[in-house]
C-alpha cells in the first residue's frame, strides 16, 4: 500500500470531502480514484504542508497529480518527472481532457518558453 506523508504547517484551509474528490475525478476525468489517491489529493488541497507519497510503478501515482487542478482552475500543478516521455504523456493526456500542460525539457528550455 502506498505511503502518504504530510508535514503540517500553519494556514490549513478548508478542503472538499473525500466523496467530492471522488465525484469530480469521475465526472471530469472518467476515473474512480482509489482511497489512497483520494487521501493524497486531500492532503495536497489542505495546503498545510509538504506531501510525499511513495507507490510502486504502475500503481496510479499520476492521478493525484491531476486532481488538484479540478479544485483550483487557475492554479498551477508542478510535476517533476524522471523521464521526458512521462512528461510528454502527461501533457497529451491532460490535453485530451481540456487541461493545459507543458513539459519542460532541455530541448524546450528556450527564451520563448521562459
Amino acid at each position: 500500500m502506498p505511503a502518504v506523508l504530510s508535514r503540517p504547517t500553519s494556514g490549513s484551509s478548508s478542503v472538499s470531502s473525500l466523496a467530492e474528490i471522488r465525484a469530480r475525478a469521475l465526472a471530469h476525468l472518467g476515473y474512480v480514484p482509489c482511497f489512497w489517491q483520494i487521501q493524497v489529493v486531500e492532503a495536497i488541497l489542505k495546503r498545510d504542508g509538504d506531501v510525499v507519497y511513495v507507490s510502486a510503478t504502475g500503481s496510479g501515482k499520476t492521478l493525484p497529480f491531476w486532481l488538484p487542478l479540478l479544485f483550483r482552475p487557475d492554479g498551477i500543478q508542478l510535476v517533476v518527472s524522471p523521464l521526458n516521455l512521462l512528461g510528454d504523456q502527461n501533457v497529451a493526456q491532460l490535453a485530451g481532457m481540456g487541461i493545459k500542460g507543458s513539459s519542460i525539457t532541455a530541448d524546450a528550455a528556450t527564451h520563448q518558453n521562459f
